[in-house]
């Protein structure tokens, strides 16, 4: 268990009515969530993105709490004495939080620049509450293919006419969706198609399998499965 919850803390309030753990003005949709359950949710999160071969929901909300609680918990670190083991352990736990993190949003950055213009057209084509990317993501994302389409004209595409109009649609990356993924089931799932002949397997609560990322994608974004 993480050393978090060693160091006094105060709650967070965050709307989990949908278990995606988002804030909420709404005092009757609020209950409150420990820094550790935020810090567990960013967890799965980074090693889901870590091994998904595509873009996953932003967790910007848990990022922006856990950031709160980690000035939070330094400020009461600098009570402590600097030989107490406790300083030290505390220092880091911290350490590894900031690591998940960054190890994170470094992950998702580097999607956007292999995919990013696939990454684009699917959040154009997707309604308000199903986008993925944050609002900084997007902005990044969109900086970049234009830096991206600038640099191609400026050192090739300017010099061959002929190839400009398709030329944009052929630098597109995809991601490969069937690339096969370890996942582990949180809840016990039935009928689980797992092969392109519609073969099906009942995955029960705690059970391992290797399976092509498409077919079980709905159970990543649904939390009834994470990768491993």
């Amino acid at each position: 268990m993480s050393d978090v919850e060693d160091v006094p803390e105060t709650q967070l309030e965050i709307d989990v009515s949908d278990g995606a753990g988002l804030e909420d003005d709404d005092d009757d949709d609020m209950e409150q969530i420990t820094a550790q359950k935020v810090l567990e949710i960013i967890e799965t999160a980074w090693i889901n993105e870590m091994c998904a071969p595509e873009i996953l929901p932003s967790q910007t909300d848990m990022l922006e709490l856990m950031v709160s609680q980690v000035a939070h918990m330094e400020e009461q670190m600098r009570d402590l004495d600097k030989n107490d083991f406790r300083a030290v352990v505390h220092s880091m736990e911290l350490e590894r939080v900031r690591y998940i993190m960054a190890s994170y949003m470094r992950c998702r950055l580097q999607k956007i620049e292999t995919f990013t213009q696939h990454i684009l057209n699917q959040e154009e084509s997707r309604e308000p509450d199903d986008k993925r990317l944050s609002p900084e993501e997007t902005k990044f994302a969109q900086e970049f293919a234009s830096n991206v389409d600038e640099y191609f004209h400026k050192v090739a595409t300017q010099y061959m006419p002929n190839q400009q109009r398709g030329e944009a649609e052929q630098r597109i990356v995809t991601p490969n969706l069937m690339s096969h993924v370890f996942l582990k089931a949180n809840v016990a799932v039935p009928a689980v198609i797992v092969g392109v002949d519609d073969e099906e397997v009942d995955m029960a609560a705690g059970s391992q399998h290797i399976i092509p990322y498409q077919l079980v994608a709905d159970l990543i974004q649904n939390n009834q499965a994470q990768l491993i």
